[in-house]
């Protein structure tokens, strides 16, 4: 199996986009005084259609020279420890709060990620995007296991042309529940931004990443009303055109136009960014809008920033990253351990 090279950009583009997801949600609630940070940081949600896109750059340089069952462990050990751990915080932080805590059946329907189809609320709004990832997750798998991965302008053409599909018709309706229409477009131009570092820019990869930008930056137009109250026009075109600066960004560390350096530090910044995306938005408004209260609003914003930073370092150091790599190993050496004990079982039994 073929190791995948970290890209040092990448992880800046991580934390920048989750940070900005961070002050959007702490800025923007209900309860919020400080007009001037809510202007500010408004557009701040942009961070999530940033992900999606780094997700389908980083997805598919994952899934390179890996059978399925290796992709899928290593999707795995990514996704669901830090959920497990994330979660445990949120949870205590309602605990602690004196917030209403989730019941059995929506604890282990979230633990899964399957709450959504069993009709089952989300225990933190933020954990929709999660659904959207493992379903792109488990597409590529899906590519992989039968072999249509490495055709992917097979594959690119129909997503994209079924994305549009669904756009402007609705049709297929069926189409969410195996990958997000809404939000295919960032993923796609992130795969062709993979195909266009990898292999050089062609008039396929090209052609469908500036489709897929267009679909993006009509569906950031569309969508903006639904992060920023009262959204006009004048919002509208500043949210399409900071997606696109973003996208533009990300395509030059594509094409090694902008290359950082390795550094520690960066490693680090990236690997918080996960646990942070997920413990900052109930948790950090249950205690920004409770025992926070009694302080200025900026006091409580600044403390509950620092405190969710440092809780995603020790999250990841102590709890993410140590049960990742166990569950990565231990995944990785089963079927080796199954292959070697079979013979004996069966011989056992004779």
């Amino acid at each position: 199996m073929k190791a995948v090279s970290r890209i040092h950009a990448l992880d800046i583009f991580r934390f920048v986009a989750a940070f900005g997801v961070v002050l959007y949600h702490y800025t923007a609630r209900p309860e919020g005084t400080i007009d001037s940070l809510s202007t500010i940081f408004q557009y701040g949600y942009l961070g999530v259609p940033i992900f999606f896109m780094i997700s389908g750059y980083v997805i598919a340089l994952s899934a390179q020279d890996r059978t399925a069952y290796q992709f899928g462990v290593s999707r795995f050990a990514r996704l669901y420890p830090g959920l497990w751990a994330c979660m445990a915080f949120t949870v205590a932080i309602i605990y602690a709060t004196g917030g209403k805590l989730p019941g059995a059946e929506q604890f282990l329907t979230n633990a899964m990620l399957i709450n959504d189809y069993l009709g089952q609320p989300d225990i933190d709004g933020v954990y929709w995007t999660l659904h959207a990832e493992l379903k792109f997750y488990a597409c590529v798998m899906i590519l992989v296991a039968t072999g249509l991965f490495p055709k992917y302008k097979i594959w690119l053409t129909i997503w994209l042309a079924l994305t549009i599909a669904n756009h402007m018709t609705g049709q297929p309706n069926f189409m969410g529940w195996f990958i997000s229409p809404s939000w295919s477009p960032y993923f796609i131009a992130g795969v062709a931004m993979f195909h266009m570092s990898e292999r050089r820019p062609t008039f396929f990869s090209v052609s469908i990443l500036f489709g897929a930008l267009a679909m993006a930056t009509i569906q950031s137009y569309r969508v903006a009303g639904g992060f920023i109250p009262d959204a006009g026009v004048t919002e509208r075109l500043i949210a399409s055109g900071l997606m696109l600066a973003f996208a533009f960004g990300l395509l030059a560390v594509s094409l090694r136009i902008v290359i950082v350096k390795p550094a520690k530090w960066i490693v680090t910044m990236g690997c918080m960014t996960y646990p942070l995306y997920l413990i900052h938005n109930r948790s950090g408004k249950a205690l920004i809008d409770g025992p926070l209260s009694a302080v200025p609003e900026w006091a409580a914003l600044s403390i509950t920033v620092a405190l969710m930073v440092v809780s995603s370092y020790l999250i990841f150091r102590f709890v993410e990253r140590p049960i990742s790599n166990l569950v990565r190993r231990f995944g990785l050496k089963l079927p080796g351990w199954l292959a070697r004990t079979k013979p004996q079982a069966i011989k056992e039994s004779i």
